[in-house]
């Protein structure tokens, strides 16, 4: 698992740096992280890694974090393993581990320094615990306090609470299981209680930007775009049609252990489906319950099949039916996760040409330009250029040496009309870092967020990032 993608480019996925820094100021003496845009154990996860190596370069603080995380990602594995096992068989649990071994979502989530996978991770132990006994108090409170943290890494964790609303309703069970949810949260959070404004000043923050949308790609509500967008291609579309006829097998035979797990599925989707942010990490936490309906339905398609065509068992071929597609992808994004960044390239390139007493303008922003912290040349700031008029403020009518201008799928990093005249009319193009090869029709992105690279639909990439241009003013520009 390449881990290392993007570095030394701090912003190949957006977020991370957050992450990061509020874990450094946990390291540095602050436990408070004076942020609630999103609850505080991931941080407190990363400072107890980084603690451990107080000397650790920029990037090897990178690698921790993204250790820790794909540490979660392969542990759900085995979780989701025990939790299928406990409802169904040893055979169906090992086909639900292997699906989500390969789901393109969860295999690129486990990549990144983020809160989605370990949310993810601690949904699944609160559902296999209380599918194994969830008639028991002490049980429950220890699948309570699983819930907890998990709302603790990231509030839709909070769906887990779904199962109180099943029966058998056992009062001392359903408290148990509350209680210890309110006190696992608080022990990932402790400042919602200490710094209880500044917490739901967050807390609103983050309901609002859910349900505001990103205002430049407003692709509708989550109830859709979910579900025709981020869950097939996040389980895999092979995955996705399975899990519908494990759906269907279940609720046919009233399968009681599938309750819980199909509670707090439709409640992050409820939660989900108003909003207009619709990253496809978002909907994560159901990746394992849909590779556990989908082991269901290849079961129980192997008992239909196998003594009708006088066969053995069929588990496995059709196993691999649903699974190819997927481990196609997966496999795909990491070869490519494994090559360099064109932001990084296209930085090096630069600081190879460019001199200390030129300028450089890169269109890119913070998140699609190139890594320019080893070039020389003095950088002029995204907002110089005025889209409006066509100019660069405050330059008196001259334009930057250098001109470093993105292009890809996503519209992050979008090149104004005039700026891209300017190039064609007074700049010389001299070097072209491409990221894809190709047209992108087929490529499945997450057009919300500045990850560029697809979920699916790899032909036409060639490695991660923008395509980058990079332009030298001709002579007599000035």
């Amino acid at each position: 698992m390449p881990i290392w993608f993007g570095l030394p480019f701090d912003r190949a996925r957006p977020d991370e740096e957050t992450a990061l820094g509020h874990a450094l100021a946990i390291v540095a003496g602050d436990a408070n992280p004076h942020f609630f845009h999103w609850p505080s154990l991931t941080f407190y996860l990363f400072a107890a890694g980084l603690a451990a190596a107080p000397h650790a370069s920029v990037d090897a603080q990178f690698l921790i974090a993204r250790g820790i995380v794909a540490a979660a990602g392969t542990a759900t594995i085995a979780v989701l393993y025990a939790l299928v096992r406990d409802s169904a068989d040893d055979a169906t649990a090992l086909v639900a581990a292997g699906l989500l071994a390969v789901a393109p979502l969860h295999v690129r989530e486990s990549h990144f320094a983020m809160t989605d996978v370990v949310m993810t991770l601690l949904l699944t132990v609160a559902l296999a615990i209380y599918v194994r006994a969830r008639e028991r108090p002490a049980w429950c409170a220890a699948a309570g306090a699983a819930a907890g943290l998990a709302a603790s890494t990231k509030y839709t964790g909070a769906a887990a609470l779904a199962v109180l609303a099943l029966p058998p309703y056992r009062p001392r069970a359903m408290a148990a299981f509350a209680g210890a949810c309110v006190v696992g949260f608080l022990a990932g959070t402790p400042y919602a209680l200490l710094d209880g404004r500044s917490f739901f000043g967050g807390f609103g923050f983050d309901v609002a930007h859910l349900s505001g949308g990103q205002a430049f790609v407003d692709v509708g509500r989550g109830w859709s775009y979910h579900l025709w967008r981020s869950l097939p291609f996040g389980a895999g579309v092979g995955t996705f049609a399975a899990a519908a006829g494990g759906v269907a097998v279940m609720a046919r035979r009233r399968c009681r252990p599938a309750a819980a797990p199909a509670a707090v599925a439709l409640a992050l989707y409820a939660a989900l489906a108003p909003g207009r942010t619709v990253f496809f990490r978002y909907v994560l936490p159901i990746v394992p319950l849909l590779c556990a309906a989908a082991a269901v339905a290849v079961r129980a398609a192997s008992t239909w099949l196998s003594p009708r065509i006088r066969a053995g068992s069929l588990v496995w071929p059709l196993a691999a039916v649903v699974a190819i597609p997927s481990a196609v992808n997966s496999v795909w994004l990491d070869a490519l996760l494994a090559r360099t960044d064109t932001r990084v390239i296209a930085g090096r390139w630069l600081a190879d040409h460019a001199r200390p007493d030129e300028s450089v303008y890169d269109a890119g922003g913070d998140y699609a330009g190139a890594d320019l912290r080893s070039v020389a040349a003095h950088r002029w700031s995204v907002e110089t250029f005025d889209p409006a008029t066509g100019v660069f403020r405050d330059s008196g009518g001259a334009v930057p040496d250098w001109l470093v201008l993105p292009e890809s799928p996503l519209v992050y990093g979008s090149v104004p009309p005039a700026l891209r005249e300017i190039a064609a009319s007074r700049y010389t193009l001299r070097e072209t870092v491409a990221a894809t090869e190709g047209p992108t029709d087929r490529s499945v992105y997450d057009v919300q967020d500045a990850f560029f690279l697809p979920l699916s639909g790899f032909g036409s990439v060639a490695r991660p990032g923008p395509t980058i241009r990079i332009y030298r003013r001709a002579a007599g520009s000035d």
